[in-house]
């Protein structure tokens, strides 16, 4: 049986799992993820657009999935799936609950009016990427998390001049965004101007974000985006290729900025591999992998508009009002 969370449940995923999947995004690696919280949010408000905990339990065994919204937009991040229990034989394997509780999870998300769900899978799970295929998810790009390991080990102290990003600038970051971002993944993440602003106030409880700028106002060549919490500092990058001999001073940058002895991680896209090399050389190395999934909830729907005015027979009826005479009574 697939519910929400109630109360019982918050004991239990308070507790190590048997099993569990952590799909990081940049949010998740800055603040780690705290099932119980998450649930205990799920309870009081309602499983929604902003979050999302379905509970499957069967005969001594629970299993979670849970899945968080990204602010206004109509979307959500799968980001934790789990099992507590003793495994029996007889019951449907990890997998297979997690099947039907992402399944589920579409249903919802559908009635909830989300238009796509997103996940970013570790690329090692094999059987974890299989059941998002078999739900109608597929891989737009795939991305390498790297962390800083040691220290700049070629002792540079170049940094990059770049400058706080301001409201003038977001639709040059987009700009920069479609010059250095294949078409596929642009189409899978519909990101516009909008996107790229920064809230003044964060929401209690995520993760805070901070951008930088390179180059003129309306012809960027580098943006540097942080997003820093209480278990580490994550560092997006997106840079022209003609000017990728900047990347380390553009690192040197945004690292320059911290002040805290917390881990700090860089993602990189695979369409991003001519970066990899200078941050390596910068003290980065790779920690991990991912397959970044979308499911899209909406089919689009191509309606012509002109074509009817060109075709013969289609030509509007109008019905003329009759005009007779009184009827007189006798």
């Amino acid at each position: 049986m697939i519910r929400s969370v109630t109360p019982g449940d918050l004991w239990s995923l308070r507790r190590k799992p048997r099993n569990q999947i952590v799909l990081y995004t940049d949010g998740l690696l800055a603040q780690a993820h705290r099932p119980a919280w998450c649930a205990l949010r799920c309870m009081l408000q309602g499983n929604g657009r902003d979050r999302v905990t379905l509970i499957a339990q069967e005969r001594g065994t629970s299993a979670v999935v849970q899945a968080l919204g990204r602010g206004d937009r109509p979307e959500l991040d799968v980001v934790y799936l789990g099992t507590s229990g003793a495994r029996a034989a007889r019951l449907p394997s990890d997998y297979d609950v997690w099947f039907r509780l992402l399944e589920q999870l579409c249903i919802h998300a559908g009635h909830a009016q989300v238009q796509r769900i997103y996940a970013a899978a570790p690329s090692q799970h094999t059987e974890v990427r299989e059941i998002f295929r078999q739900l109608g998810f597929h891989a737009y790009a795939h991305a390498t998390i790297m962390q800083l390991s040691g220290p700049d080990w070629d002792q540079g102290t170049a940094l990059a001049p770049m400058r706080m990003q301001a409201r003038r600038d977001h639709w040059a970051v987009h700009k920069l965004y479609g010059a250095v971002t294949p078409h596929l993944v642009q189409h899978a993440e519909v990101r516009n101007a909008r996107h790229w602003s920064l809230s003044r106030s964060p929401h209690f409880g995520r993760p805070r974000q901070v951008a930088w700028v390179l180059g003129p106002d309306d012809d960027l060549i580098a943006y540097l985006r942080l997003t820093s919490g209480v278990s580490g500092h994550v560092f997006s990058l997106m840079m022209r290729p003609d000017v990728r001999d900047q990347v380390v001073d553009v690192l040197r940058f945004g690292l320059a900025q911290l002040s805290d002895p917390l881990p700090a991680y860089l993602m990189l896209r695979e369409y991003q591999e001519e970066l990899r090399g200078p941050c390596q050389a910068l003290g980065f190395q790779a920690i991990g992998a991912q397959a970044l999934l979308v499911k899209s909830m909406v089919v689009a729907v191509r309606r012509p508009l002109l074509v009817p005015s060109f075709e013969p027979g289609l030509e509007p009826r109008v019905t003329a009002p009759r005009i007779s005479a009184a009827r007189e009574d006798p």
